[in-house]
Parts: structure tokens; C-alpha cells; sequence
């Protein structure tokens, strides 16, 4: 004996749904679309300058002093097992230094330097890795580099290029320069990037 077919189930032979489960799963649908469509909670905070620069500028010498930040815990947790050859759970002195090798080599690769259009040679002086302790912190390599030079009386020319890894991501600037007068304006704190160079005229006096 056949089993009788629901109301249902001839709807769904025919292709066809009454209007008020038409209306339900249009309801259903419409929700699901908003959902998707809602904004994302907003993302942690990211710091604004995670490259800062500081550049001090002599008649006879010139130093650079870059601090490259990896702005968040899970970047640096990241990077802390990458470098863990041995996957120890922590980095010995060796692997410190292969990740401070790394960080220095992304703090550097877009420098430029000139005076007088003659491209300054900077030499790494000194680098350093923070935090040393094995905790969640943001990771950050300071290093400094420098290179001589031979201002003689009268003016010049320096040109500084320099950007973060994120093109978009401009880079603070401070500037010293003991016995020389900047006769460029500047802005308070000047960011630069490969589109917006430091360009600075420079005078020695007597």
C-alpha cells in the first residue's frame, strides 16, 4: 500500500512552496546576509611608528640611530618560534643573535644616505635586542650606525631616504645637528618614506 505524500513533500515535487514558507526562508536568508555583512569587531591596536629614526648630523660625523619594532605579541611569538631551531621554548644566545641579524637587516633595507650627492657608507656600530627575557613582549632592535665625514665651511646638502617594510607606514625623524644650522623648515617631527625624502640644507660656519 503507498504511502500517502504530505502537502509538503507535493509542494517540493512541483517545485513550489507556499508564500509563507517562501516569506520564512526569505527572512532566514536576509538575516544570514546581514550577519555576514555586519562590521568585524575593530582590530587591536597597532602602533602608529613601529620604526623610529634619529639622525645627529656633525661637521666630521654622522649617526643613525634606528628602533624597529614588532609591534604585536603575536608577531613577536611568531618570529620567537621561527628562530627556536632547537624548539626549545626558548632562544639561546645564538639564536638571539640570528633574529637580531634578521630585524636589523629589515630595519636597513630601504636606508639611503648622500652629502653633496656623494652616498654615505653607513657602517653598523652597535645592535641590540629587547626585551632579552623570554616573556610575550613586542620584540624591538635598536641599532646604530654611523659613518665619518668632512663638512668643510659653507653649505650642503643632505638627503635621507628611508621607509618601513609597509610602504603606507610613514617613519618619525629627530634630528640633531650639533654645530651646524639647518637652514631647511621643518616640521616639528618630519616622516619620512621613499616618496617624502629628508632634504636638508646645511651650513657650516667659521
Amino acid at each position: 500500500m503507498m504511502r500517502r505524500l504530505t502537502n509538503l513533500e507535493r509542494w517540493h515535487q512541483r517545485g513550489c512552496l507556499p508564500w509563507r514558507l517562501r516569506f520564512s526562508s526569505a527572512v532566514v536568508f536576509g538575516w544570514v546576509l546581514a550577519l555576514l555583512l555586519m562590521p568585524r569587531p575593530a582590530a587591536a591596536h597597532r602602533e602608529e611608528f613601529p620604526k623610529r629614526d634619529q639622525l645627529v648630523v656633525t661637521p666630521d660625523h654622522v649617526t643613525l640611530t634606528i628602533e624597529y619594532l614588532i609591534p604585536t605579541d603575536e608577531e613577536a611569538a611568531v618570529l620567537r618560534r621561527l628562530f627556536d631551531r632547537d624548539r626549545s621554548g626558548s632562544l639561546d644566545a645564538d639564536e638571539q643573535q640570528n633574529l637580531l641579524l634578521y630585524l636589523c637587516t629589515q630595519a636597513t633595507a630601504f636606508l639611503r644616505l648622500s652629502v653633496d650627492e656623494r652616498p654615505i657608507a653607513l657602517q653598523q656600530e652597535r645592535s641590540q635586542l629587547l626585551p632579552l627575557s623570554e616573556s610575550k613582549n613586542p620584540l624591538m632592535a635598536v641599532i646604530t650606525l654611523t659613518a665619518p665625514l668632512s663638512l668643510k665651511r659653507g653649505r650642503h646638502h643632505l638627503h635621507l631616504v628611508d621607509r618601513h617594510k609597509d610602504r603606507h607606514i610613514l617613519v618619525p625623524l629627530r634630528l640633531s645637528a650639533p654645530s651646524i644650522r639647518i637652514l631647511s623648515p621643518l616640521p616639528p617631527l618630519p616622516l619620512v618614506n621613499e616618496a617624502h625624502p629628508l632634504d636638508l640644507q646645511l651650513d657650516r660656519p667659521d
